[in-house]
């Protein structure tokens, strides 16, 4: 609970119980939409991938998926401003859906994949402060780190961009302590060109990215929080750099609470992250 409670004391807050309804056997997600392959976006068509491709100059540029400047075009998702508890695909997440964002057309997106405070602790603590940092306008889904998989990670991914139209340039990943190899898992390998920022906080494990900026078509933001494992902290961000992913200054993080597990500093200069962060 510490961390729920302190984070809100730090924005101003009064900390309140969980607002989170009980969940449901409709998951208001719409009905009728389907989650997507990793390459349903692309098309099958060999010939037109090659006309798209190939410039001018007879270059070819690596075809993005999704393709960048669009959306998902999803539709016949529900509102959950107050957060919901439910099941997508069959995996159990915990969301935000801010007022007006089942209708908009290139809703921002974020993925967390909790710490082993789990997903509805982890989403109060967004409702607490998602204005604050950037994210009031964001969907946010919350897996269970010490639970969820990256498989699961992705099948979230897929519902919520059938469910909603998102943006395919202001989808974010962030991954906390138990959830740091799932995480890397998801956002460098198995759904990478999906997410234009990656945040891995209190990191426990390290991963390298799959594809380098110029093999993905776009270059990713990245950052890891240490809460004390500089080591792994340090890997995270060497293969990213290596990657050619774009970096802030300080990465990985050294300001407050750097070198302490839980630490609500580093927590909020993560949740801070991705507001302006796009592909």
């Amino acid at each position: 609970m510490y961390r729920s409670v302190l984070a809100l004391l730090l924005l101003g807050c009064s900390p309140t119980p969980s607002t989170l309804d009980e969940g449901s056997d409709d998951d208001g997600i719409g009905e009728g939409t389907t989650g997507e392959s990793p390459g349903s976006e692309a098309g099958d068509d060999d010939d037109d991938d090659d006309d798209d491709d190939d410039d001018d100059n007879g270059s070819t540029e690596p075809a993005v998926l999704p393709p960048l400047g669009g959306t998902s075009g999803g539709s016949g998702g529900s509102d959950f401003p107050n957060g919901v508890a439910d099941e997508l695909d069959g995996v159990p997440v915990s969301l935000i859906v801010p007022n007006g964002a089942s209708q908009e057309s290139g809703v921002a997106l974020l993925v967390v994949f909790s710490g082993v405070e789990g997903a509805d602790l982890m989403l109060n603590n967004f409702l607490g402060m998602a204005g604050y940092v950037g994210l009031g306008d964001t969907i946010i889904a919350v897996l269970d780190g010490r639970y969820a998989s990256a498989d699961d990670g992705a099948l979230v991914l897929d519902a919520l961009r059938g469910g909603y139209d998102v943006d395919n340039d202001r989808t974010w990943l962030l991954s906390e302590s138990a959830g740091t190899s799932e995480g890397l898992e998801l956002g460098l390998g198995l759904r990478q060109s999906y997410f234009a920022a990656y945040w891995a906080n209190d990191v426990n494990d390290a991963d390298q990215p799959i594809l380098d900026a110029a093999e993905l078509g776009f270059a990713p933001w990245g950052n890891a929080g240490p809460g004390g494992d500089f080591q792994d902290a340090d890997s995270i961000v060497s293969g990213m750099h290596a990657a050619d992913y774009r970096l802030p200054a300080d990465a990985p993080y050294s300001g407050p609470g750097a070198n302490v597990h839980g630490s609500v500093e580093q927590f909020i200069e993560a949740a801070s992250f991705f507001a302006d962060k796009r592909r």
